[in-house]
Order: C-alpha cells, then structure tokens, then sequence
C-alpha cells in the first residue's frame, strides 16, 4: 500500500464524524460479556458491506470454553432487545445462545503476512452516571441499557476497528497480505480469547495487534508501545467439605468447614512476595454454614491472584494449592477446587513493538511516545498472544492516551473520542510497515 503518512493521516480523519456517531450508537446499547448481540450485528453487517468475509457463532466460538453464561432468560431478553435497538436479524441469528462476536477478513490482491487486530465488544454491569453536567447527558447518547455501560472504553476499542476496516476494504487493491480483524467477546470476563482459539481463529497469523485506553496517559495523543506489568490472574472457587452436626450435643461429630477457611484466608493473605515480580493474592469472598447451632459442613472461598511474571505467579499457583489443602488435612474436609477464570502475563514482540514505537513517532496525531507503560490489570488478550507466538508469530499490546474523566470502570467515564482516530492511524501505519519496509 503505497501512500504518504499525511494521506493516510487526513484520510481517517475524515471518518471522524462517522465514527463518533457509530460510537454513540454503541454507547447507547450496551450489552456485556456473551451478551454483546446488538454490537455483534452492528459490525457485522457493516464489514459485510465493505466486503469482509464474516464468520460468527460457533465458527469462531467454542461453546464449552465460556465462563459465566448468562442463563437463559436473560440470553433472551438481550437477544430481543438487540432487535428493538435495530440490530439487523441476518446478522444477530448466529450469535444466538450467546454465540457472540464477530472475526472479519480481507484479502489483498497482493502475497504479504496476515496481521490480525483484536478489538473487544462487551461493557460492564454497572449504572452510568447521569449527571447532567456530563457530556454523555447533554449530547443525548448516555446508555439508555439500565444497569449496563460502557465504562472501559470498548465501545472506542470497536470504532477503532471500524474505522480501520473501512480504511483497509478502500485500499484493498493496492493491499499486500491479509488482515483479519477479530471483534471479541466477553473480555471482562476473561473468556472470550479462550473460547476463539479452539477454533482457529488466530492459526497462522503472522503479526497480532491490540490495545486500549489508559487512565494515566491523559493526553490525546500520547502512545505507549512497550506495555508492562500485564498481569497473569487465576481465579478458583475452593469448596471446603465437612460434616454438620449439633454444636452443643454432638460437635465431636461435626467436621467445621467455616474454621478451615478461616485458617486459608489467614495463610493465603500471608504468602510471601516473590523476587522476580509483582504479586498479588486476594481472598474476595466467604460463605457457608447453616445456622448458629449447626456445624457448618460446606464452605466456599473465592481466590484470586495475579503476577507479572510467569515465576511469581506459578509460586503463587503453588502456594495457593497447598495451602488450600493444608487448611483442608487440617480439620478432616475434603476439598473440591474449580478454576475460573485464566490468563497470562503478557509480553510483547520485542521486534513489533519497537516497530510501533517508530510508527508513534512518524505520525502528527501522535505528539509523545511514552517510554513504557504499565497496565497494572490482567488482559485476555494475552492468551491470543502466546498463541501467535508459540507458532513463530509477534504480537504486541499498546496503550493510546486520551483525557479520561473519572477514570476507567468509574459510573462517569468520558473520553475524547478523536482518540480513536489516533489509535486506527498508528494500526493502519503499522500494517504499512509490515508489508512494504
């Protein structure tokens, strides 16, 4: 693709009023993870009319990998909303049962790499502030979706890929390559990468690109290439079996699930750190027990913990495990452990960040390159990532600044939407890059 830098810059920039519309619209409908049915059909049928080829549901789902389904019901009444939003139905059937996302592929007239960008779709559970000094309020597209918004930016992250779809499907001719772009699910929660990968969705990709917004780099046009400290998280359910019995009668005969927690989360809670990296360990929640009188006989730990690096966070794994079954030898329990949730610490291409670190500083929109930047939270995105590069691929993850009111995951989060734009010149130059220089 053989065009200047200031080309490509004026002409996303004039996709600008477009693409903040398609983001108000989806700002509007939110929906969040494996419930994602109205911005499923939203993209969908827009890279099918600029000639993508789409595969959706089970082509690019792994059913049985998915965590925390919704039931049901509520499948349902996201599904019908989608509809009463306008989702178009050619493109909403294959999501059904929450089958969602969409991965979208173009193929240049030319031989070149195939470079895939992920972009994710799903919002929070959580209430949108409508105060009316907001900008959200006042413009007329805060989420009309009670009890859902989109709090981290994924709507920016879905008109990012947009706009770079459009921009690809008009240059497609003078294209080198192949691009895929994949509109993934249920990020938030963790399983939307796992369950894309059982079906190929990113075999032989050659370069995998992704990124997000950043609370702390709170200029537009600010740009991270190395992103550090992407933590590694594992979350379990830990069930601690015992035996109930009269407390005061007979408590020789009861087995206390309650008193084997208590002792996990006291020795969980004081793991010591390890030297290679940050760690962190997190007992979220404790049920169990019946009543005053009654031994309790069951007792249900949520664990959480994450690291930045692949040694800190196997020791935590470790640790983890024999704690849990030290507290459970302890009092005569048994012990059922269910994993949750998993993903790894991240760690870029060396080569394709330094690449995008040069395609921050060849661009106008971009007025700083950051040394590095840490995120500081878990991102599924890494999973996608060692897939590439287990198979001899690169993969990177950026961070695009912007001014964020409120900050990420806050009830009042305000971006400026020409970051977008930023984020698709900087996507756009790098597949430029990857096929030409």
């Amino acid at each position: 693709m053989n065009q200047s830098i200031e080309s490509l810059e004026q002409e996303l920039l004039a996709q600008f009023e477009q693409a903040q519309q398609w983001r108000r619209d989806l700002h509007r409908h939110p929906q969040p993870g494996w419930l994602e049915f109205y911005a499923t059909a939203f993209v969908a049928e827009k890279l099918d009319q600029w000639g993508y080829e789409i595969a959706q549901g089970a082509d690019i789902i792994e059913p049985s990998a998915r965590l925390f389904v919704p039931d049901d019901t509520e499948l349902q009444q996201e599904y019908d909303a989608a509809l009463t939003y306008g989702a178009n139905p050619r493109y909403l059937e294959p999501a059904q049962h929450g089958l969602t996302g969409v991965v979208a592929t173009l193929r240049g007239k030319q031989d070149g790499p195939t470079i895939a960008y992920r972009f994710d779709l799903d919002c929070l559970r959580m209430q949108e502030s409508l105060d009316s000094s907001r900008r959200a309020v006042m413009e007329e597209y805060v989420s009309c979706h009670a009890g859902f918004a989109h709090m981290c930016g994924h709507d920016i992250n879905t008109v990012t890929g947009l706009v770079l779809a459009r921009y690809f499907a008009e240059h497609r001719d003078e294209m080198q390559g192949t691009i895929k772009l994949i509109f993934q699910p249920d990020e938030e929660g963790l399983s939307g990468a796992r369950a894309m990968i059982p079906q190929g969705v990113v075999d032989q990709v050659d370069y995998l690109i992704g990124g997000h917004l950043a609370s702390n780099l709170p200029m537009l046009g600010q740009f991270a290439a190395k992103s550090t400290h992407i933590l590694a998280v594992k979350r379990w359910k830990f069930r601690l079996l015992g035996q109930a019995a009269h407390s005061t009668g007979q408590p020789h005969l009861g087995k206390n699930a309650l008193l084997g927690a208590a002792v996990a989360t006291v020795n969980l809670q004081a793991i010591a750190p390890h030297s290679s990296g940050v760690g962190r360990i997190n007992v979220g929640r404790i049920e169990g027990g019946d009543s005053w009188n009654i031994i309790a006989p069951i007792a249900e730990l949520w664990v959480e913990i994450r690291a930045s690096t692949d040694e800190a966070f196997d020791y935590l794994t470790e640790r983890v495990v024999a704690i849990m079954q030290a507290a459970a030898d302890m009092y005569g329990l048994g012990l059922e452990t269910e994993l949750m949730v998993e993903a790894l610490a991240g760690r870029n291409s060396p080569e394709l960040e330094a690449l995008a670190a040069d395609v921050g500083r060849e661009l106008s929109l971009i007025k700083e390159v950051v040394a590095e930047h840490a995120v500081n939270a878990s991102e599924d995105f890494t999973l996608l990532a060692e897939h590439v590069q287990s198979q001899g691929g690169q993969s990177v993850y950026v961070i695009h600044g912007t001014p964020i009111a409120g900050g990420l995951h806050s009830h009042s989060l305000e971006v400026d939407e020409l970051v977008m734009i930023n984020a698709a010149a900087i996507y756009a130059r790098m597949q430029q890059k990857l096929t030409q220089d």
